[in-house]
């Protein structure tokens, strides 16, 4: 009887030393996991809003190519309207398409995307570097200028 009650007891010991060593393991792994997949959750969130960002630049541009300024001006925020007011650069002319050249983040809520806008005979075009902030939740046109 005691030998046996000294094998459940040993029995009893490596279980409980297995489900330690288990659990360490489980932990360590976690604390590997954790970090990745805060990085994947940023990355996706910095995504989403370069998405957000660039949707209102399409409805921009698209709006100057459809010469629809009262569309193009509701996207402008007060610093990018002086600057149309004083000329710095052409809101409405003969663009036909665009392609966005690059694009990057300057903080958490800017982005920059350099911008070839064609013109009618798809040939002239102007380069633009066009940034956007965000303000309330939406995305505007702070400012236009000129690449070159």
């Amino acid at each position: 009887m005691k030998d046996v009650i000294k094998a459940f007891v040993i029995a009893l010991l490596i279980v409980v030393l297995g489900e330690v060593v288990l659990a360490w393991q489980y932990h360590r792994l976690e604390k590997k996991r954790i970090p990745l997949i805060e990085e994947k959750l940023e990355k996706q969130q910095q995504e989403m809003e370069q998405g957000s960002a660039q949707d209102i630049l399409d409805r921009f541009i698209l709006a100057r190519v459809e010469k629809n300024e009262a569309q193009a001006n509701l996207y402008l925020t007060e610093q990018a309207m002086e600057q149309k007011l004083k000329e710095q650069f052409t809101l409405i002319n003969d663009f036909t398409s665009y392609e966005i050249l690059k694009s990057e983040k300057l903080t958490d809520d800017k982005f920059r995307f350099i911008v070839k806008i064609y013109e009618k005979d798809e040939i002239g075009y102007t380069i633009e570097a066009i940034i956007l902030t965000k303000i309330l939740n939406q995305y505007y046109i702070e400012s236009v200028e000129i690449a070159g």
